[in-house]
């Protein structure tokens, strides 16, 4: 039989400037431990809003405005002070101002563009090798043996797409040994989530979430060997809505989840992970837990099938998004652009009409409207007629089963009866019916349409 290895990710809400959440995790790891074979491998996010203080340095480096890095590696210093213990606390200051110099020294390269491989070392050595380091360190004070992975021979090798980059599976075979070797050792390993590298050793990241699509690809990477579990910590369990935008109404713990359905409700607003993860894990058929730090029997399953289960799962609203109306003919071009060179997938054909004029305008919508307010002028080099509405949201019911329960629909909107919808988007047979609204009304519209969330999995 093979020897049991959890793959075990800690996400950035867990991992706050003072590591309040680190208790918590050592206690998890050290579960763990005592549980599988082997293992485990701890991933880890950047603190949380690090990623974003970086971008905003990096930009401003791009600017040619210097920014101190001291509040970003200030984090690591605190949390050092609180939680490594002894004679790792040198250690763990000595490697924290290593990375420091490392990312002041990428940030010194950037030249007008705060992009590709200069932006990929800037957000992970201030980022994710940081915070993983740190870890090691923690750990090791609490007395647990382990120990980080080189860059130099960094087991997830990518394409070159720096910002946004897909691993490849068999190059990053060949460099399986760098994790197995310290596993066989009775170690547990602390990887840098987020972090890639090209074949010939340039650092690339793994698109925004990109520690979910570590923690996935390397369970993926290691399936041979052993029997692996994909484990994501949260803060939070997955729930049928928001318990903060339906208040006074009860929740409910969404225990399984399919691929799809995981899929839509994070694409939607939900963000239990990452795309790109779920695609993977799909592929290989690896079965990830989604598990809530504080109460870890209230996991949650995604998986390829599940048999049975409510026919709405959940209910999830994304403000922020916008409608771009273009002449039909004119939208191919633009599509097959933002799809195939962009790599864009947040948007969603709504159809085309025939106006009184006898034009043809095709509607998009778009989950992004920054996106869209960032590139105007540069869309309209494709219709210099196309418009745009902005200040929508949506609001989406969640269900594989839909496809096969009347009546769903209907009870969503006569729930909404004085909330103006601006497109209703009822295709069930994806397992989401979508109702666009404008922006304000987002929550009252997720709380009054959850309020029926028993009579629509009552429906036949």
């Amino acid at each position: 039989m093979k020897k049991k290895l959890s793959v075990a990710k800690f996400g950035g809400s867990l991992l706050d400037v003072h590591g309040k959440g680190l208790a918590k995790i050592i206690n998890r790891v050290k579960e763990l431990k005592e549980k599988d074979a082997v293992g485990p491998i701890t991933v880890f996010s950047a603190p949380m809003g690090c990623t974003d203080a970086l971008i905003s340095i990096g930009e401003s480096y791009a600017r040619s405005t210097q920014v101190s890095l001291d509040p970003v590696f200030k984090v690591y210093d605190h949390i050092a002070k609180l939680h490594v213990k002894g004679r790792f606390l040198k250690e763990a200051q000595a490697e924290i101002a290593s990375y420091k110099r490392q990312t002041q020294y990428a940030l010194a390269s950037v030249n007008k563009r705060f992009s590709g491989n200069v932006k990929a070392k800037v957000l992970t050595l201030g980022g994710e090798l940081a915070m993983s380091t740190m870890a090691e360190y923690i750990l090791k004070s609490n007395g647990v043996d382990s120990c980080g992975v080189s860059v130099h021979n960094w087991p997830i090798v990518t394409d070159d797409n720096f910002d946004d980059a897909t691993p490849n599976y068999e190059l990053s075979k060949k460099r399986v040994n760098t994790l197995i070797e310290p596993l066989e050792e009775g170690r547990v390993v602390s990887l840098a989530g987020f972090l890639g590298v090209t074949a010939d050793g340039l650092e690339t990241v793994l698109g925004r979430g990109g520690s979910d699509l570590t923690a996935v690809f390397t369970s993926c990477l290691l399936k041979g060997r052993y029997q692996t579990e994909t484990l994501l910590f949260k803060d939070v369990p997955v729930q049928s809505a928001d318990p903060k935008v339906v208040k006074g109404q009860k929740t409910e713990h969404v225990a399984a989840l399919t691929y799809n359905e995981a899929h839509k409700a994070s694409m939607m607003g939900m963000k239990i992970l990452q795309s790109p993860a779920i695609a993977v894990a799909r592929r290989c058929l690896q079965p990830l837990r989604v598990v809530p730090i504080d109460n870890p029997e209230e996991y949650s399953v995604i998986q390829s099938e599940i048999k049975g289960g409510e026919v709405v799962k959940c209910l999830t609203g994304k403000a922020g998004c916008a409608i771009l109306s273009m002449n039909d003919e004119k939208s191919r071009s633009l599509e097959d652009s933002l799809r195939i060179w962009e790599k864009r997938n947040d948007f969603m054909d709504l159809g085309a009409e025939t106006l009184e004029t006898g034009e043809r305008i095709r509607d998009f919508l778009f989950l992004d409207s920054d996106f869209l307010r960032k590139n105007e002028e540069k869309l309209k080099g494709f219709d210099e007629n196309l418009k745009i509405e902005y200040g929508l949201g949506v609001v989406t019911l969640i269900g594989d089963r839909m496809k096969d329960s009347a009546g769903v629909a209907s009870i969503a909107i006569g729930a909404i009866s004085g909330i103006n919808i601006k497109r209703g988007i009822f295709a069930p047979h994806t397992s989401q019916i979508i109702i666009v609204v404008e922006e304000k009304n987002v929550k009252a519209t997720v709380a009054a349409i959850h309020l029926k969330k028993t009579e629509m999995n009552n429906s036949p």
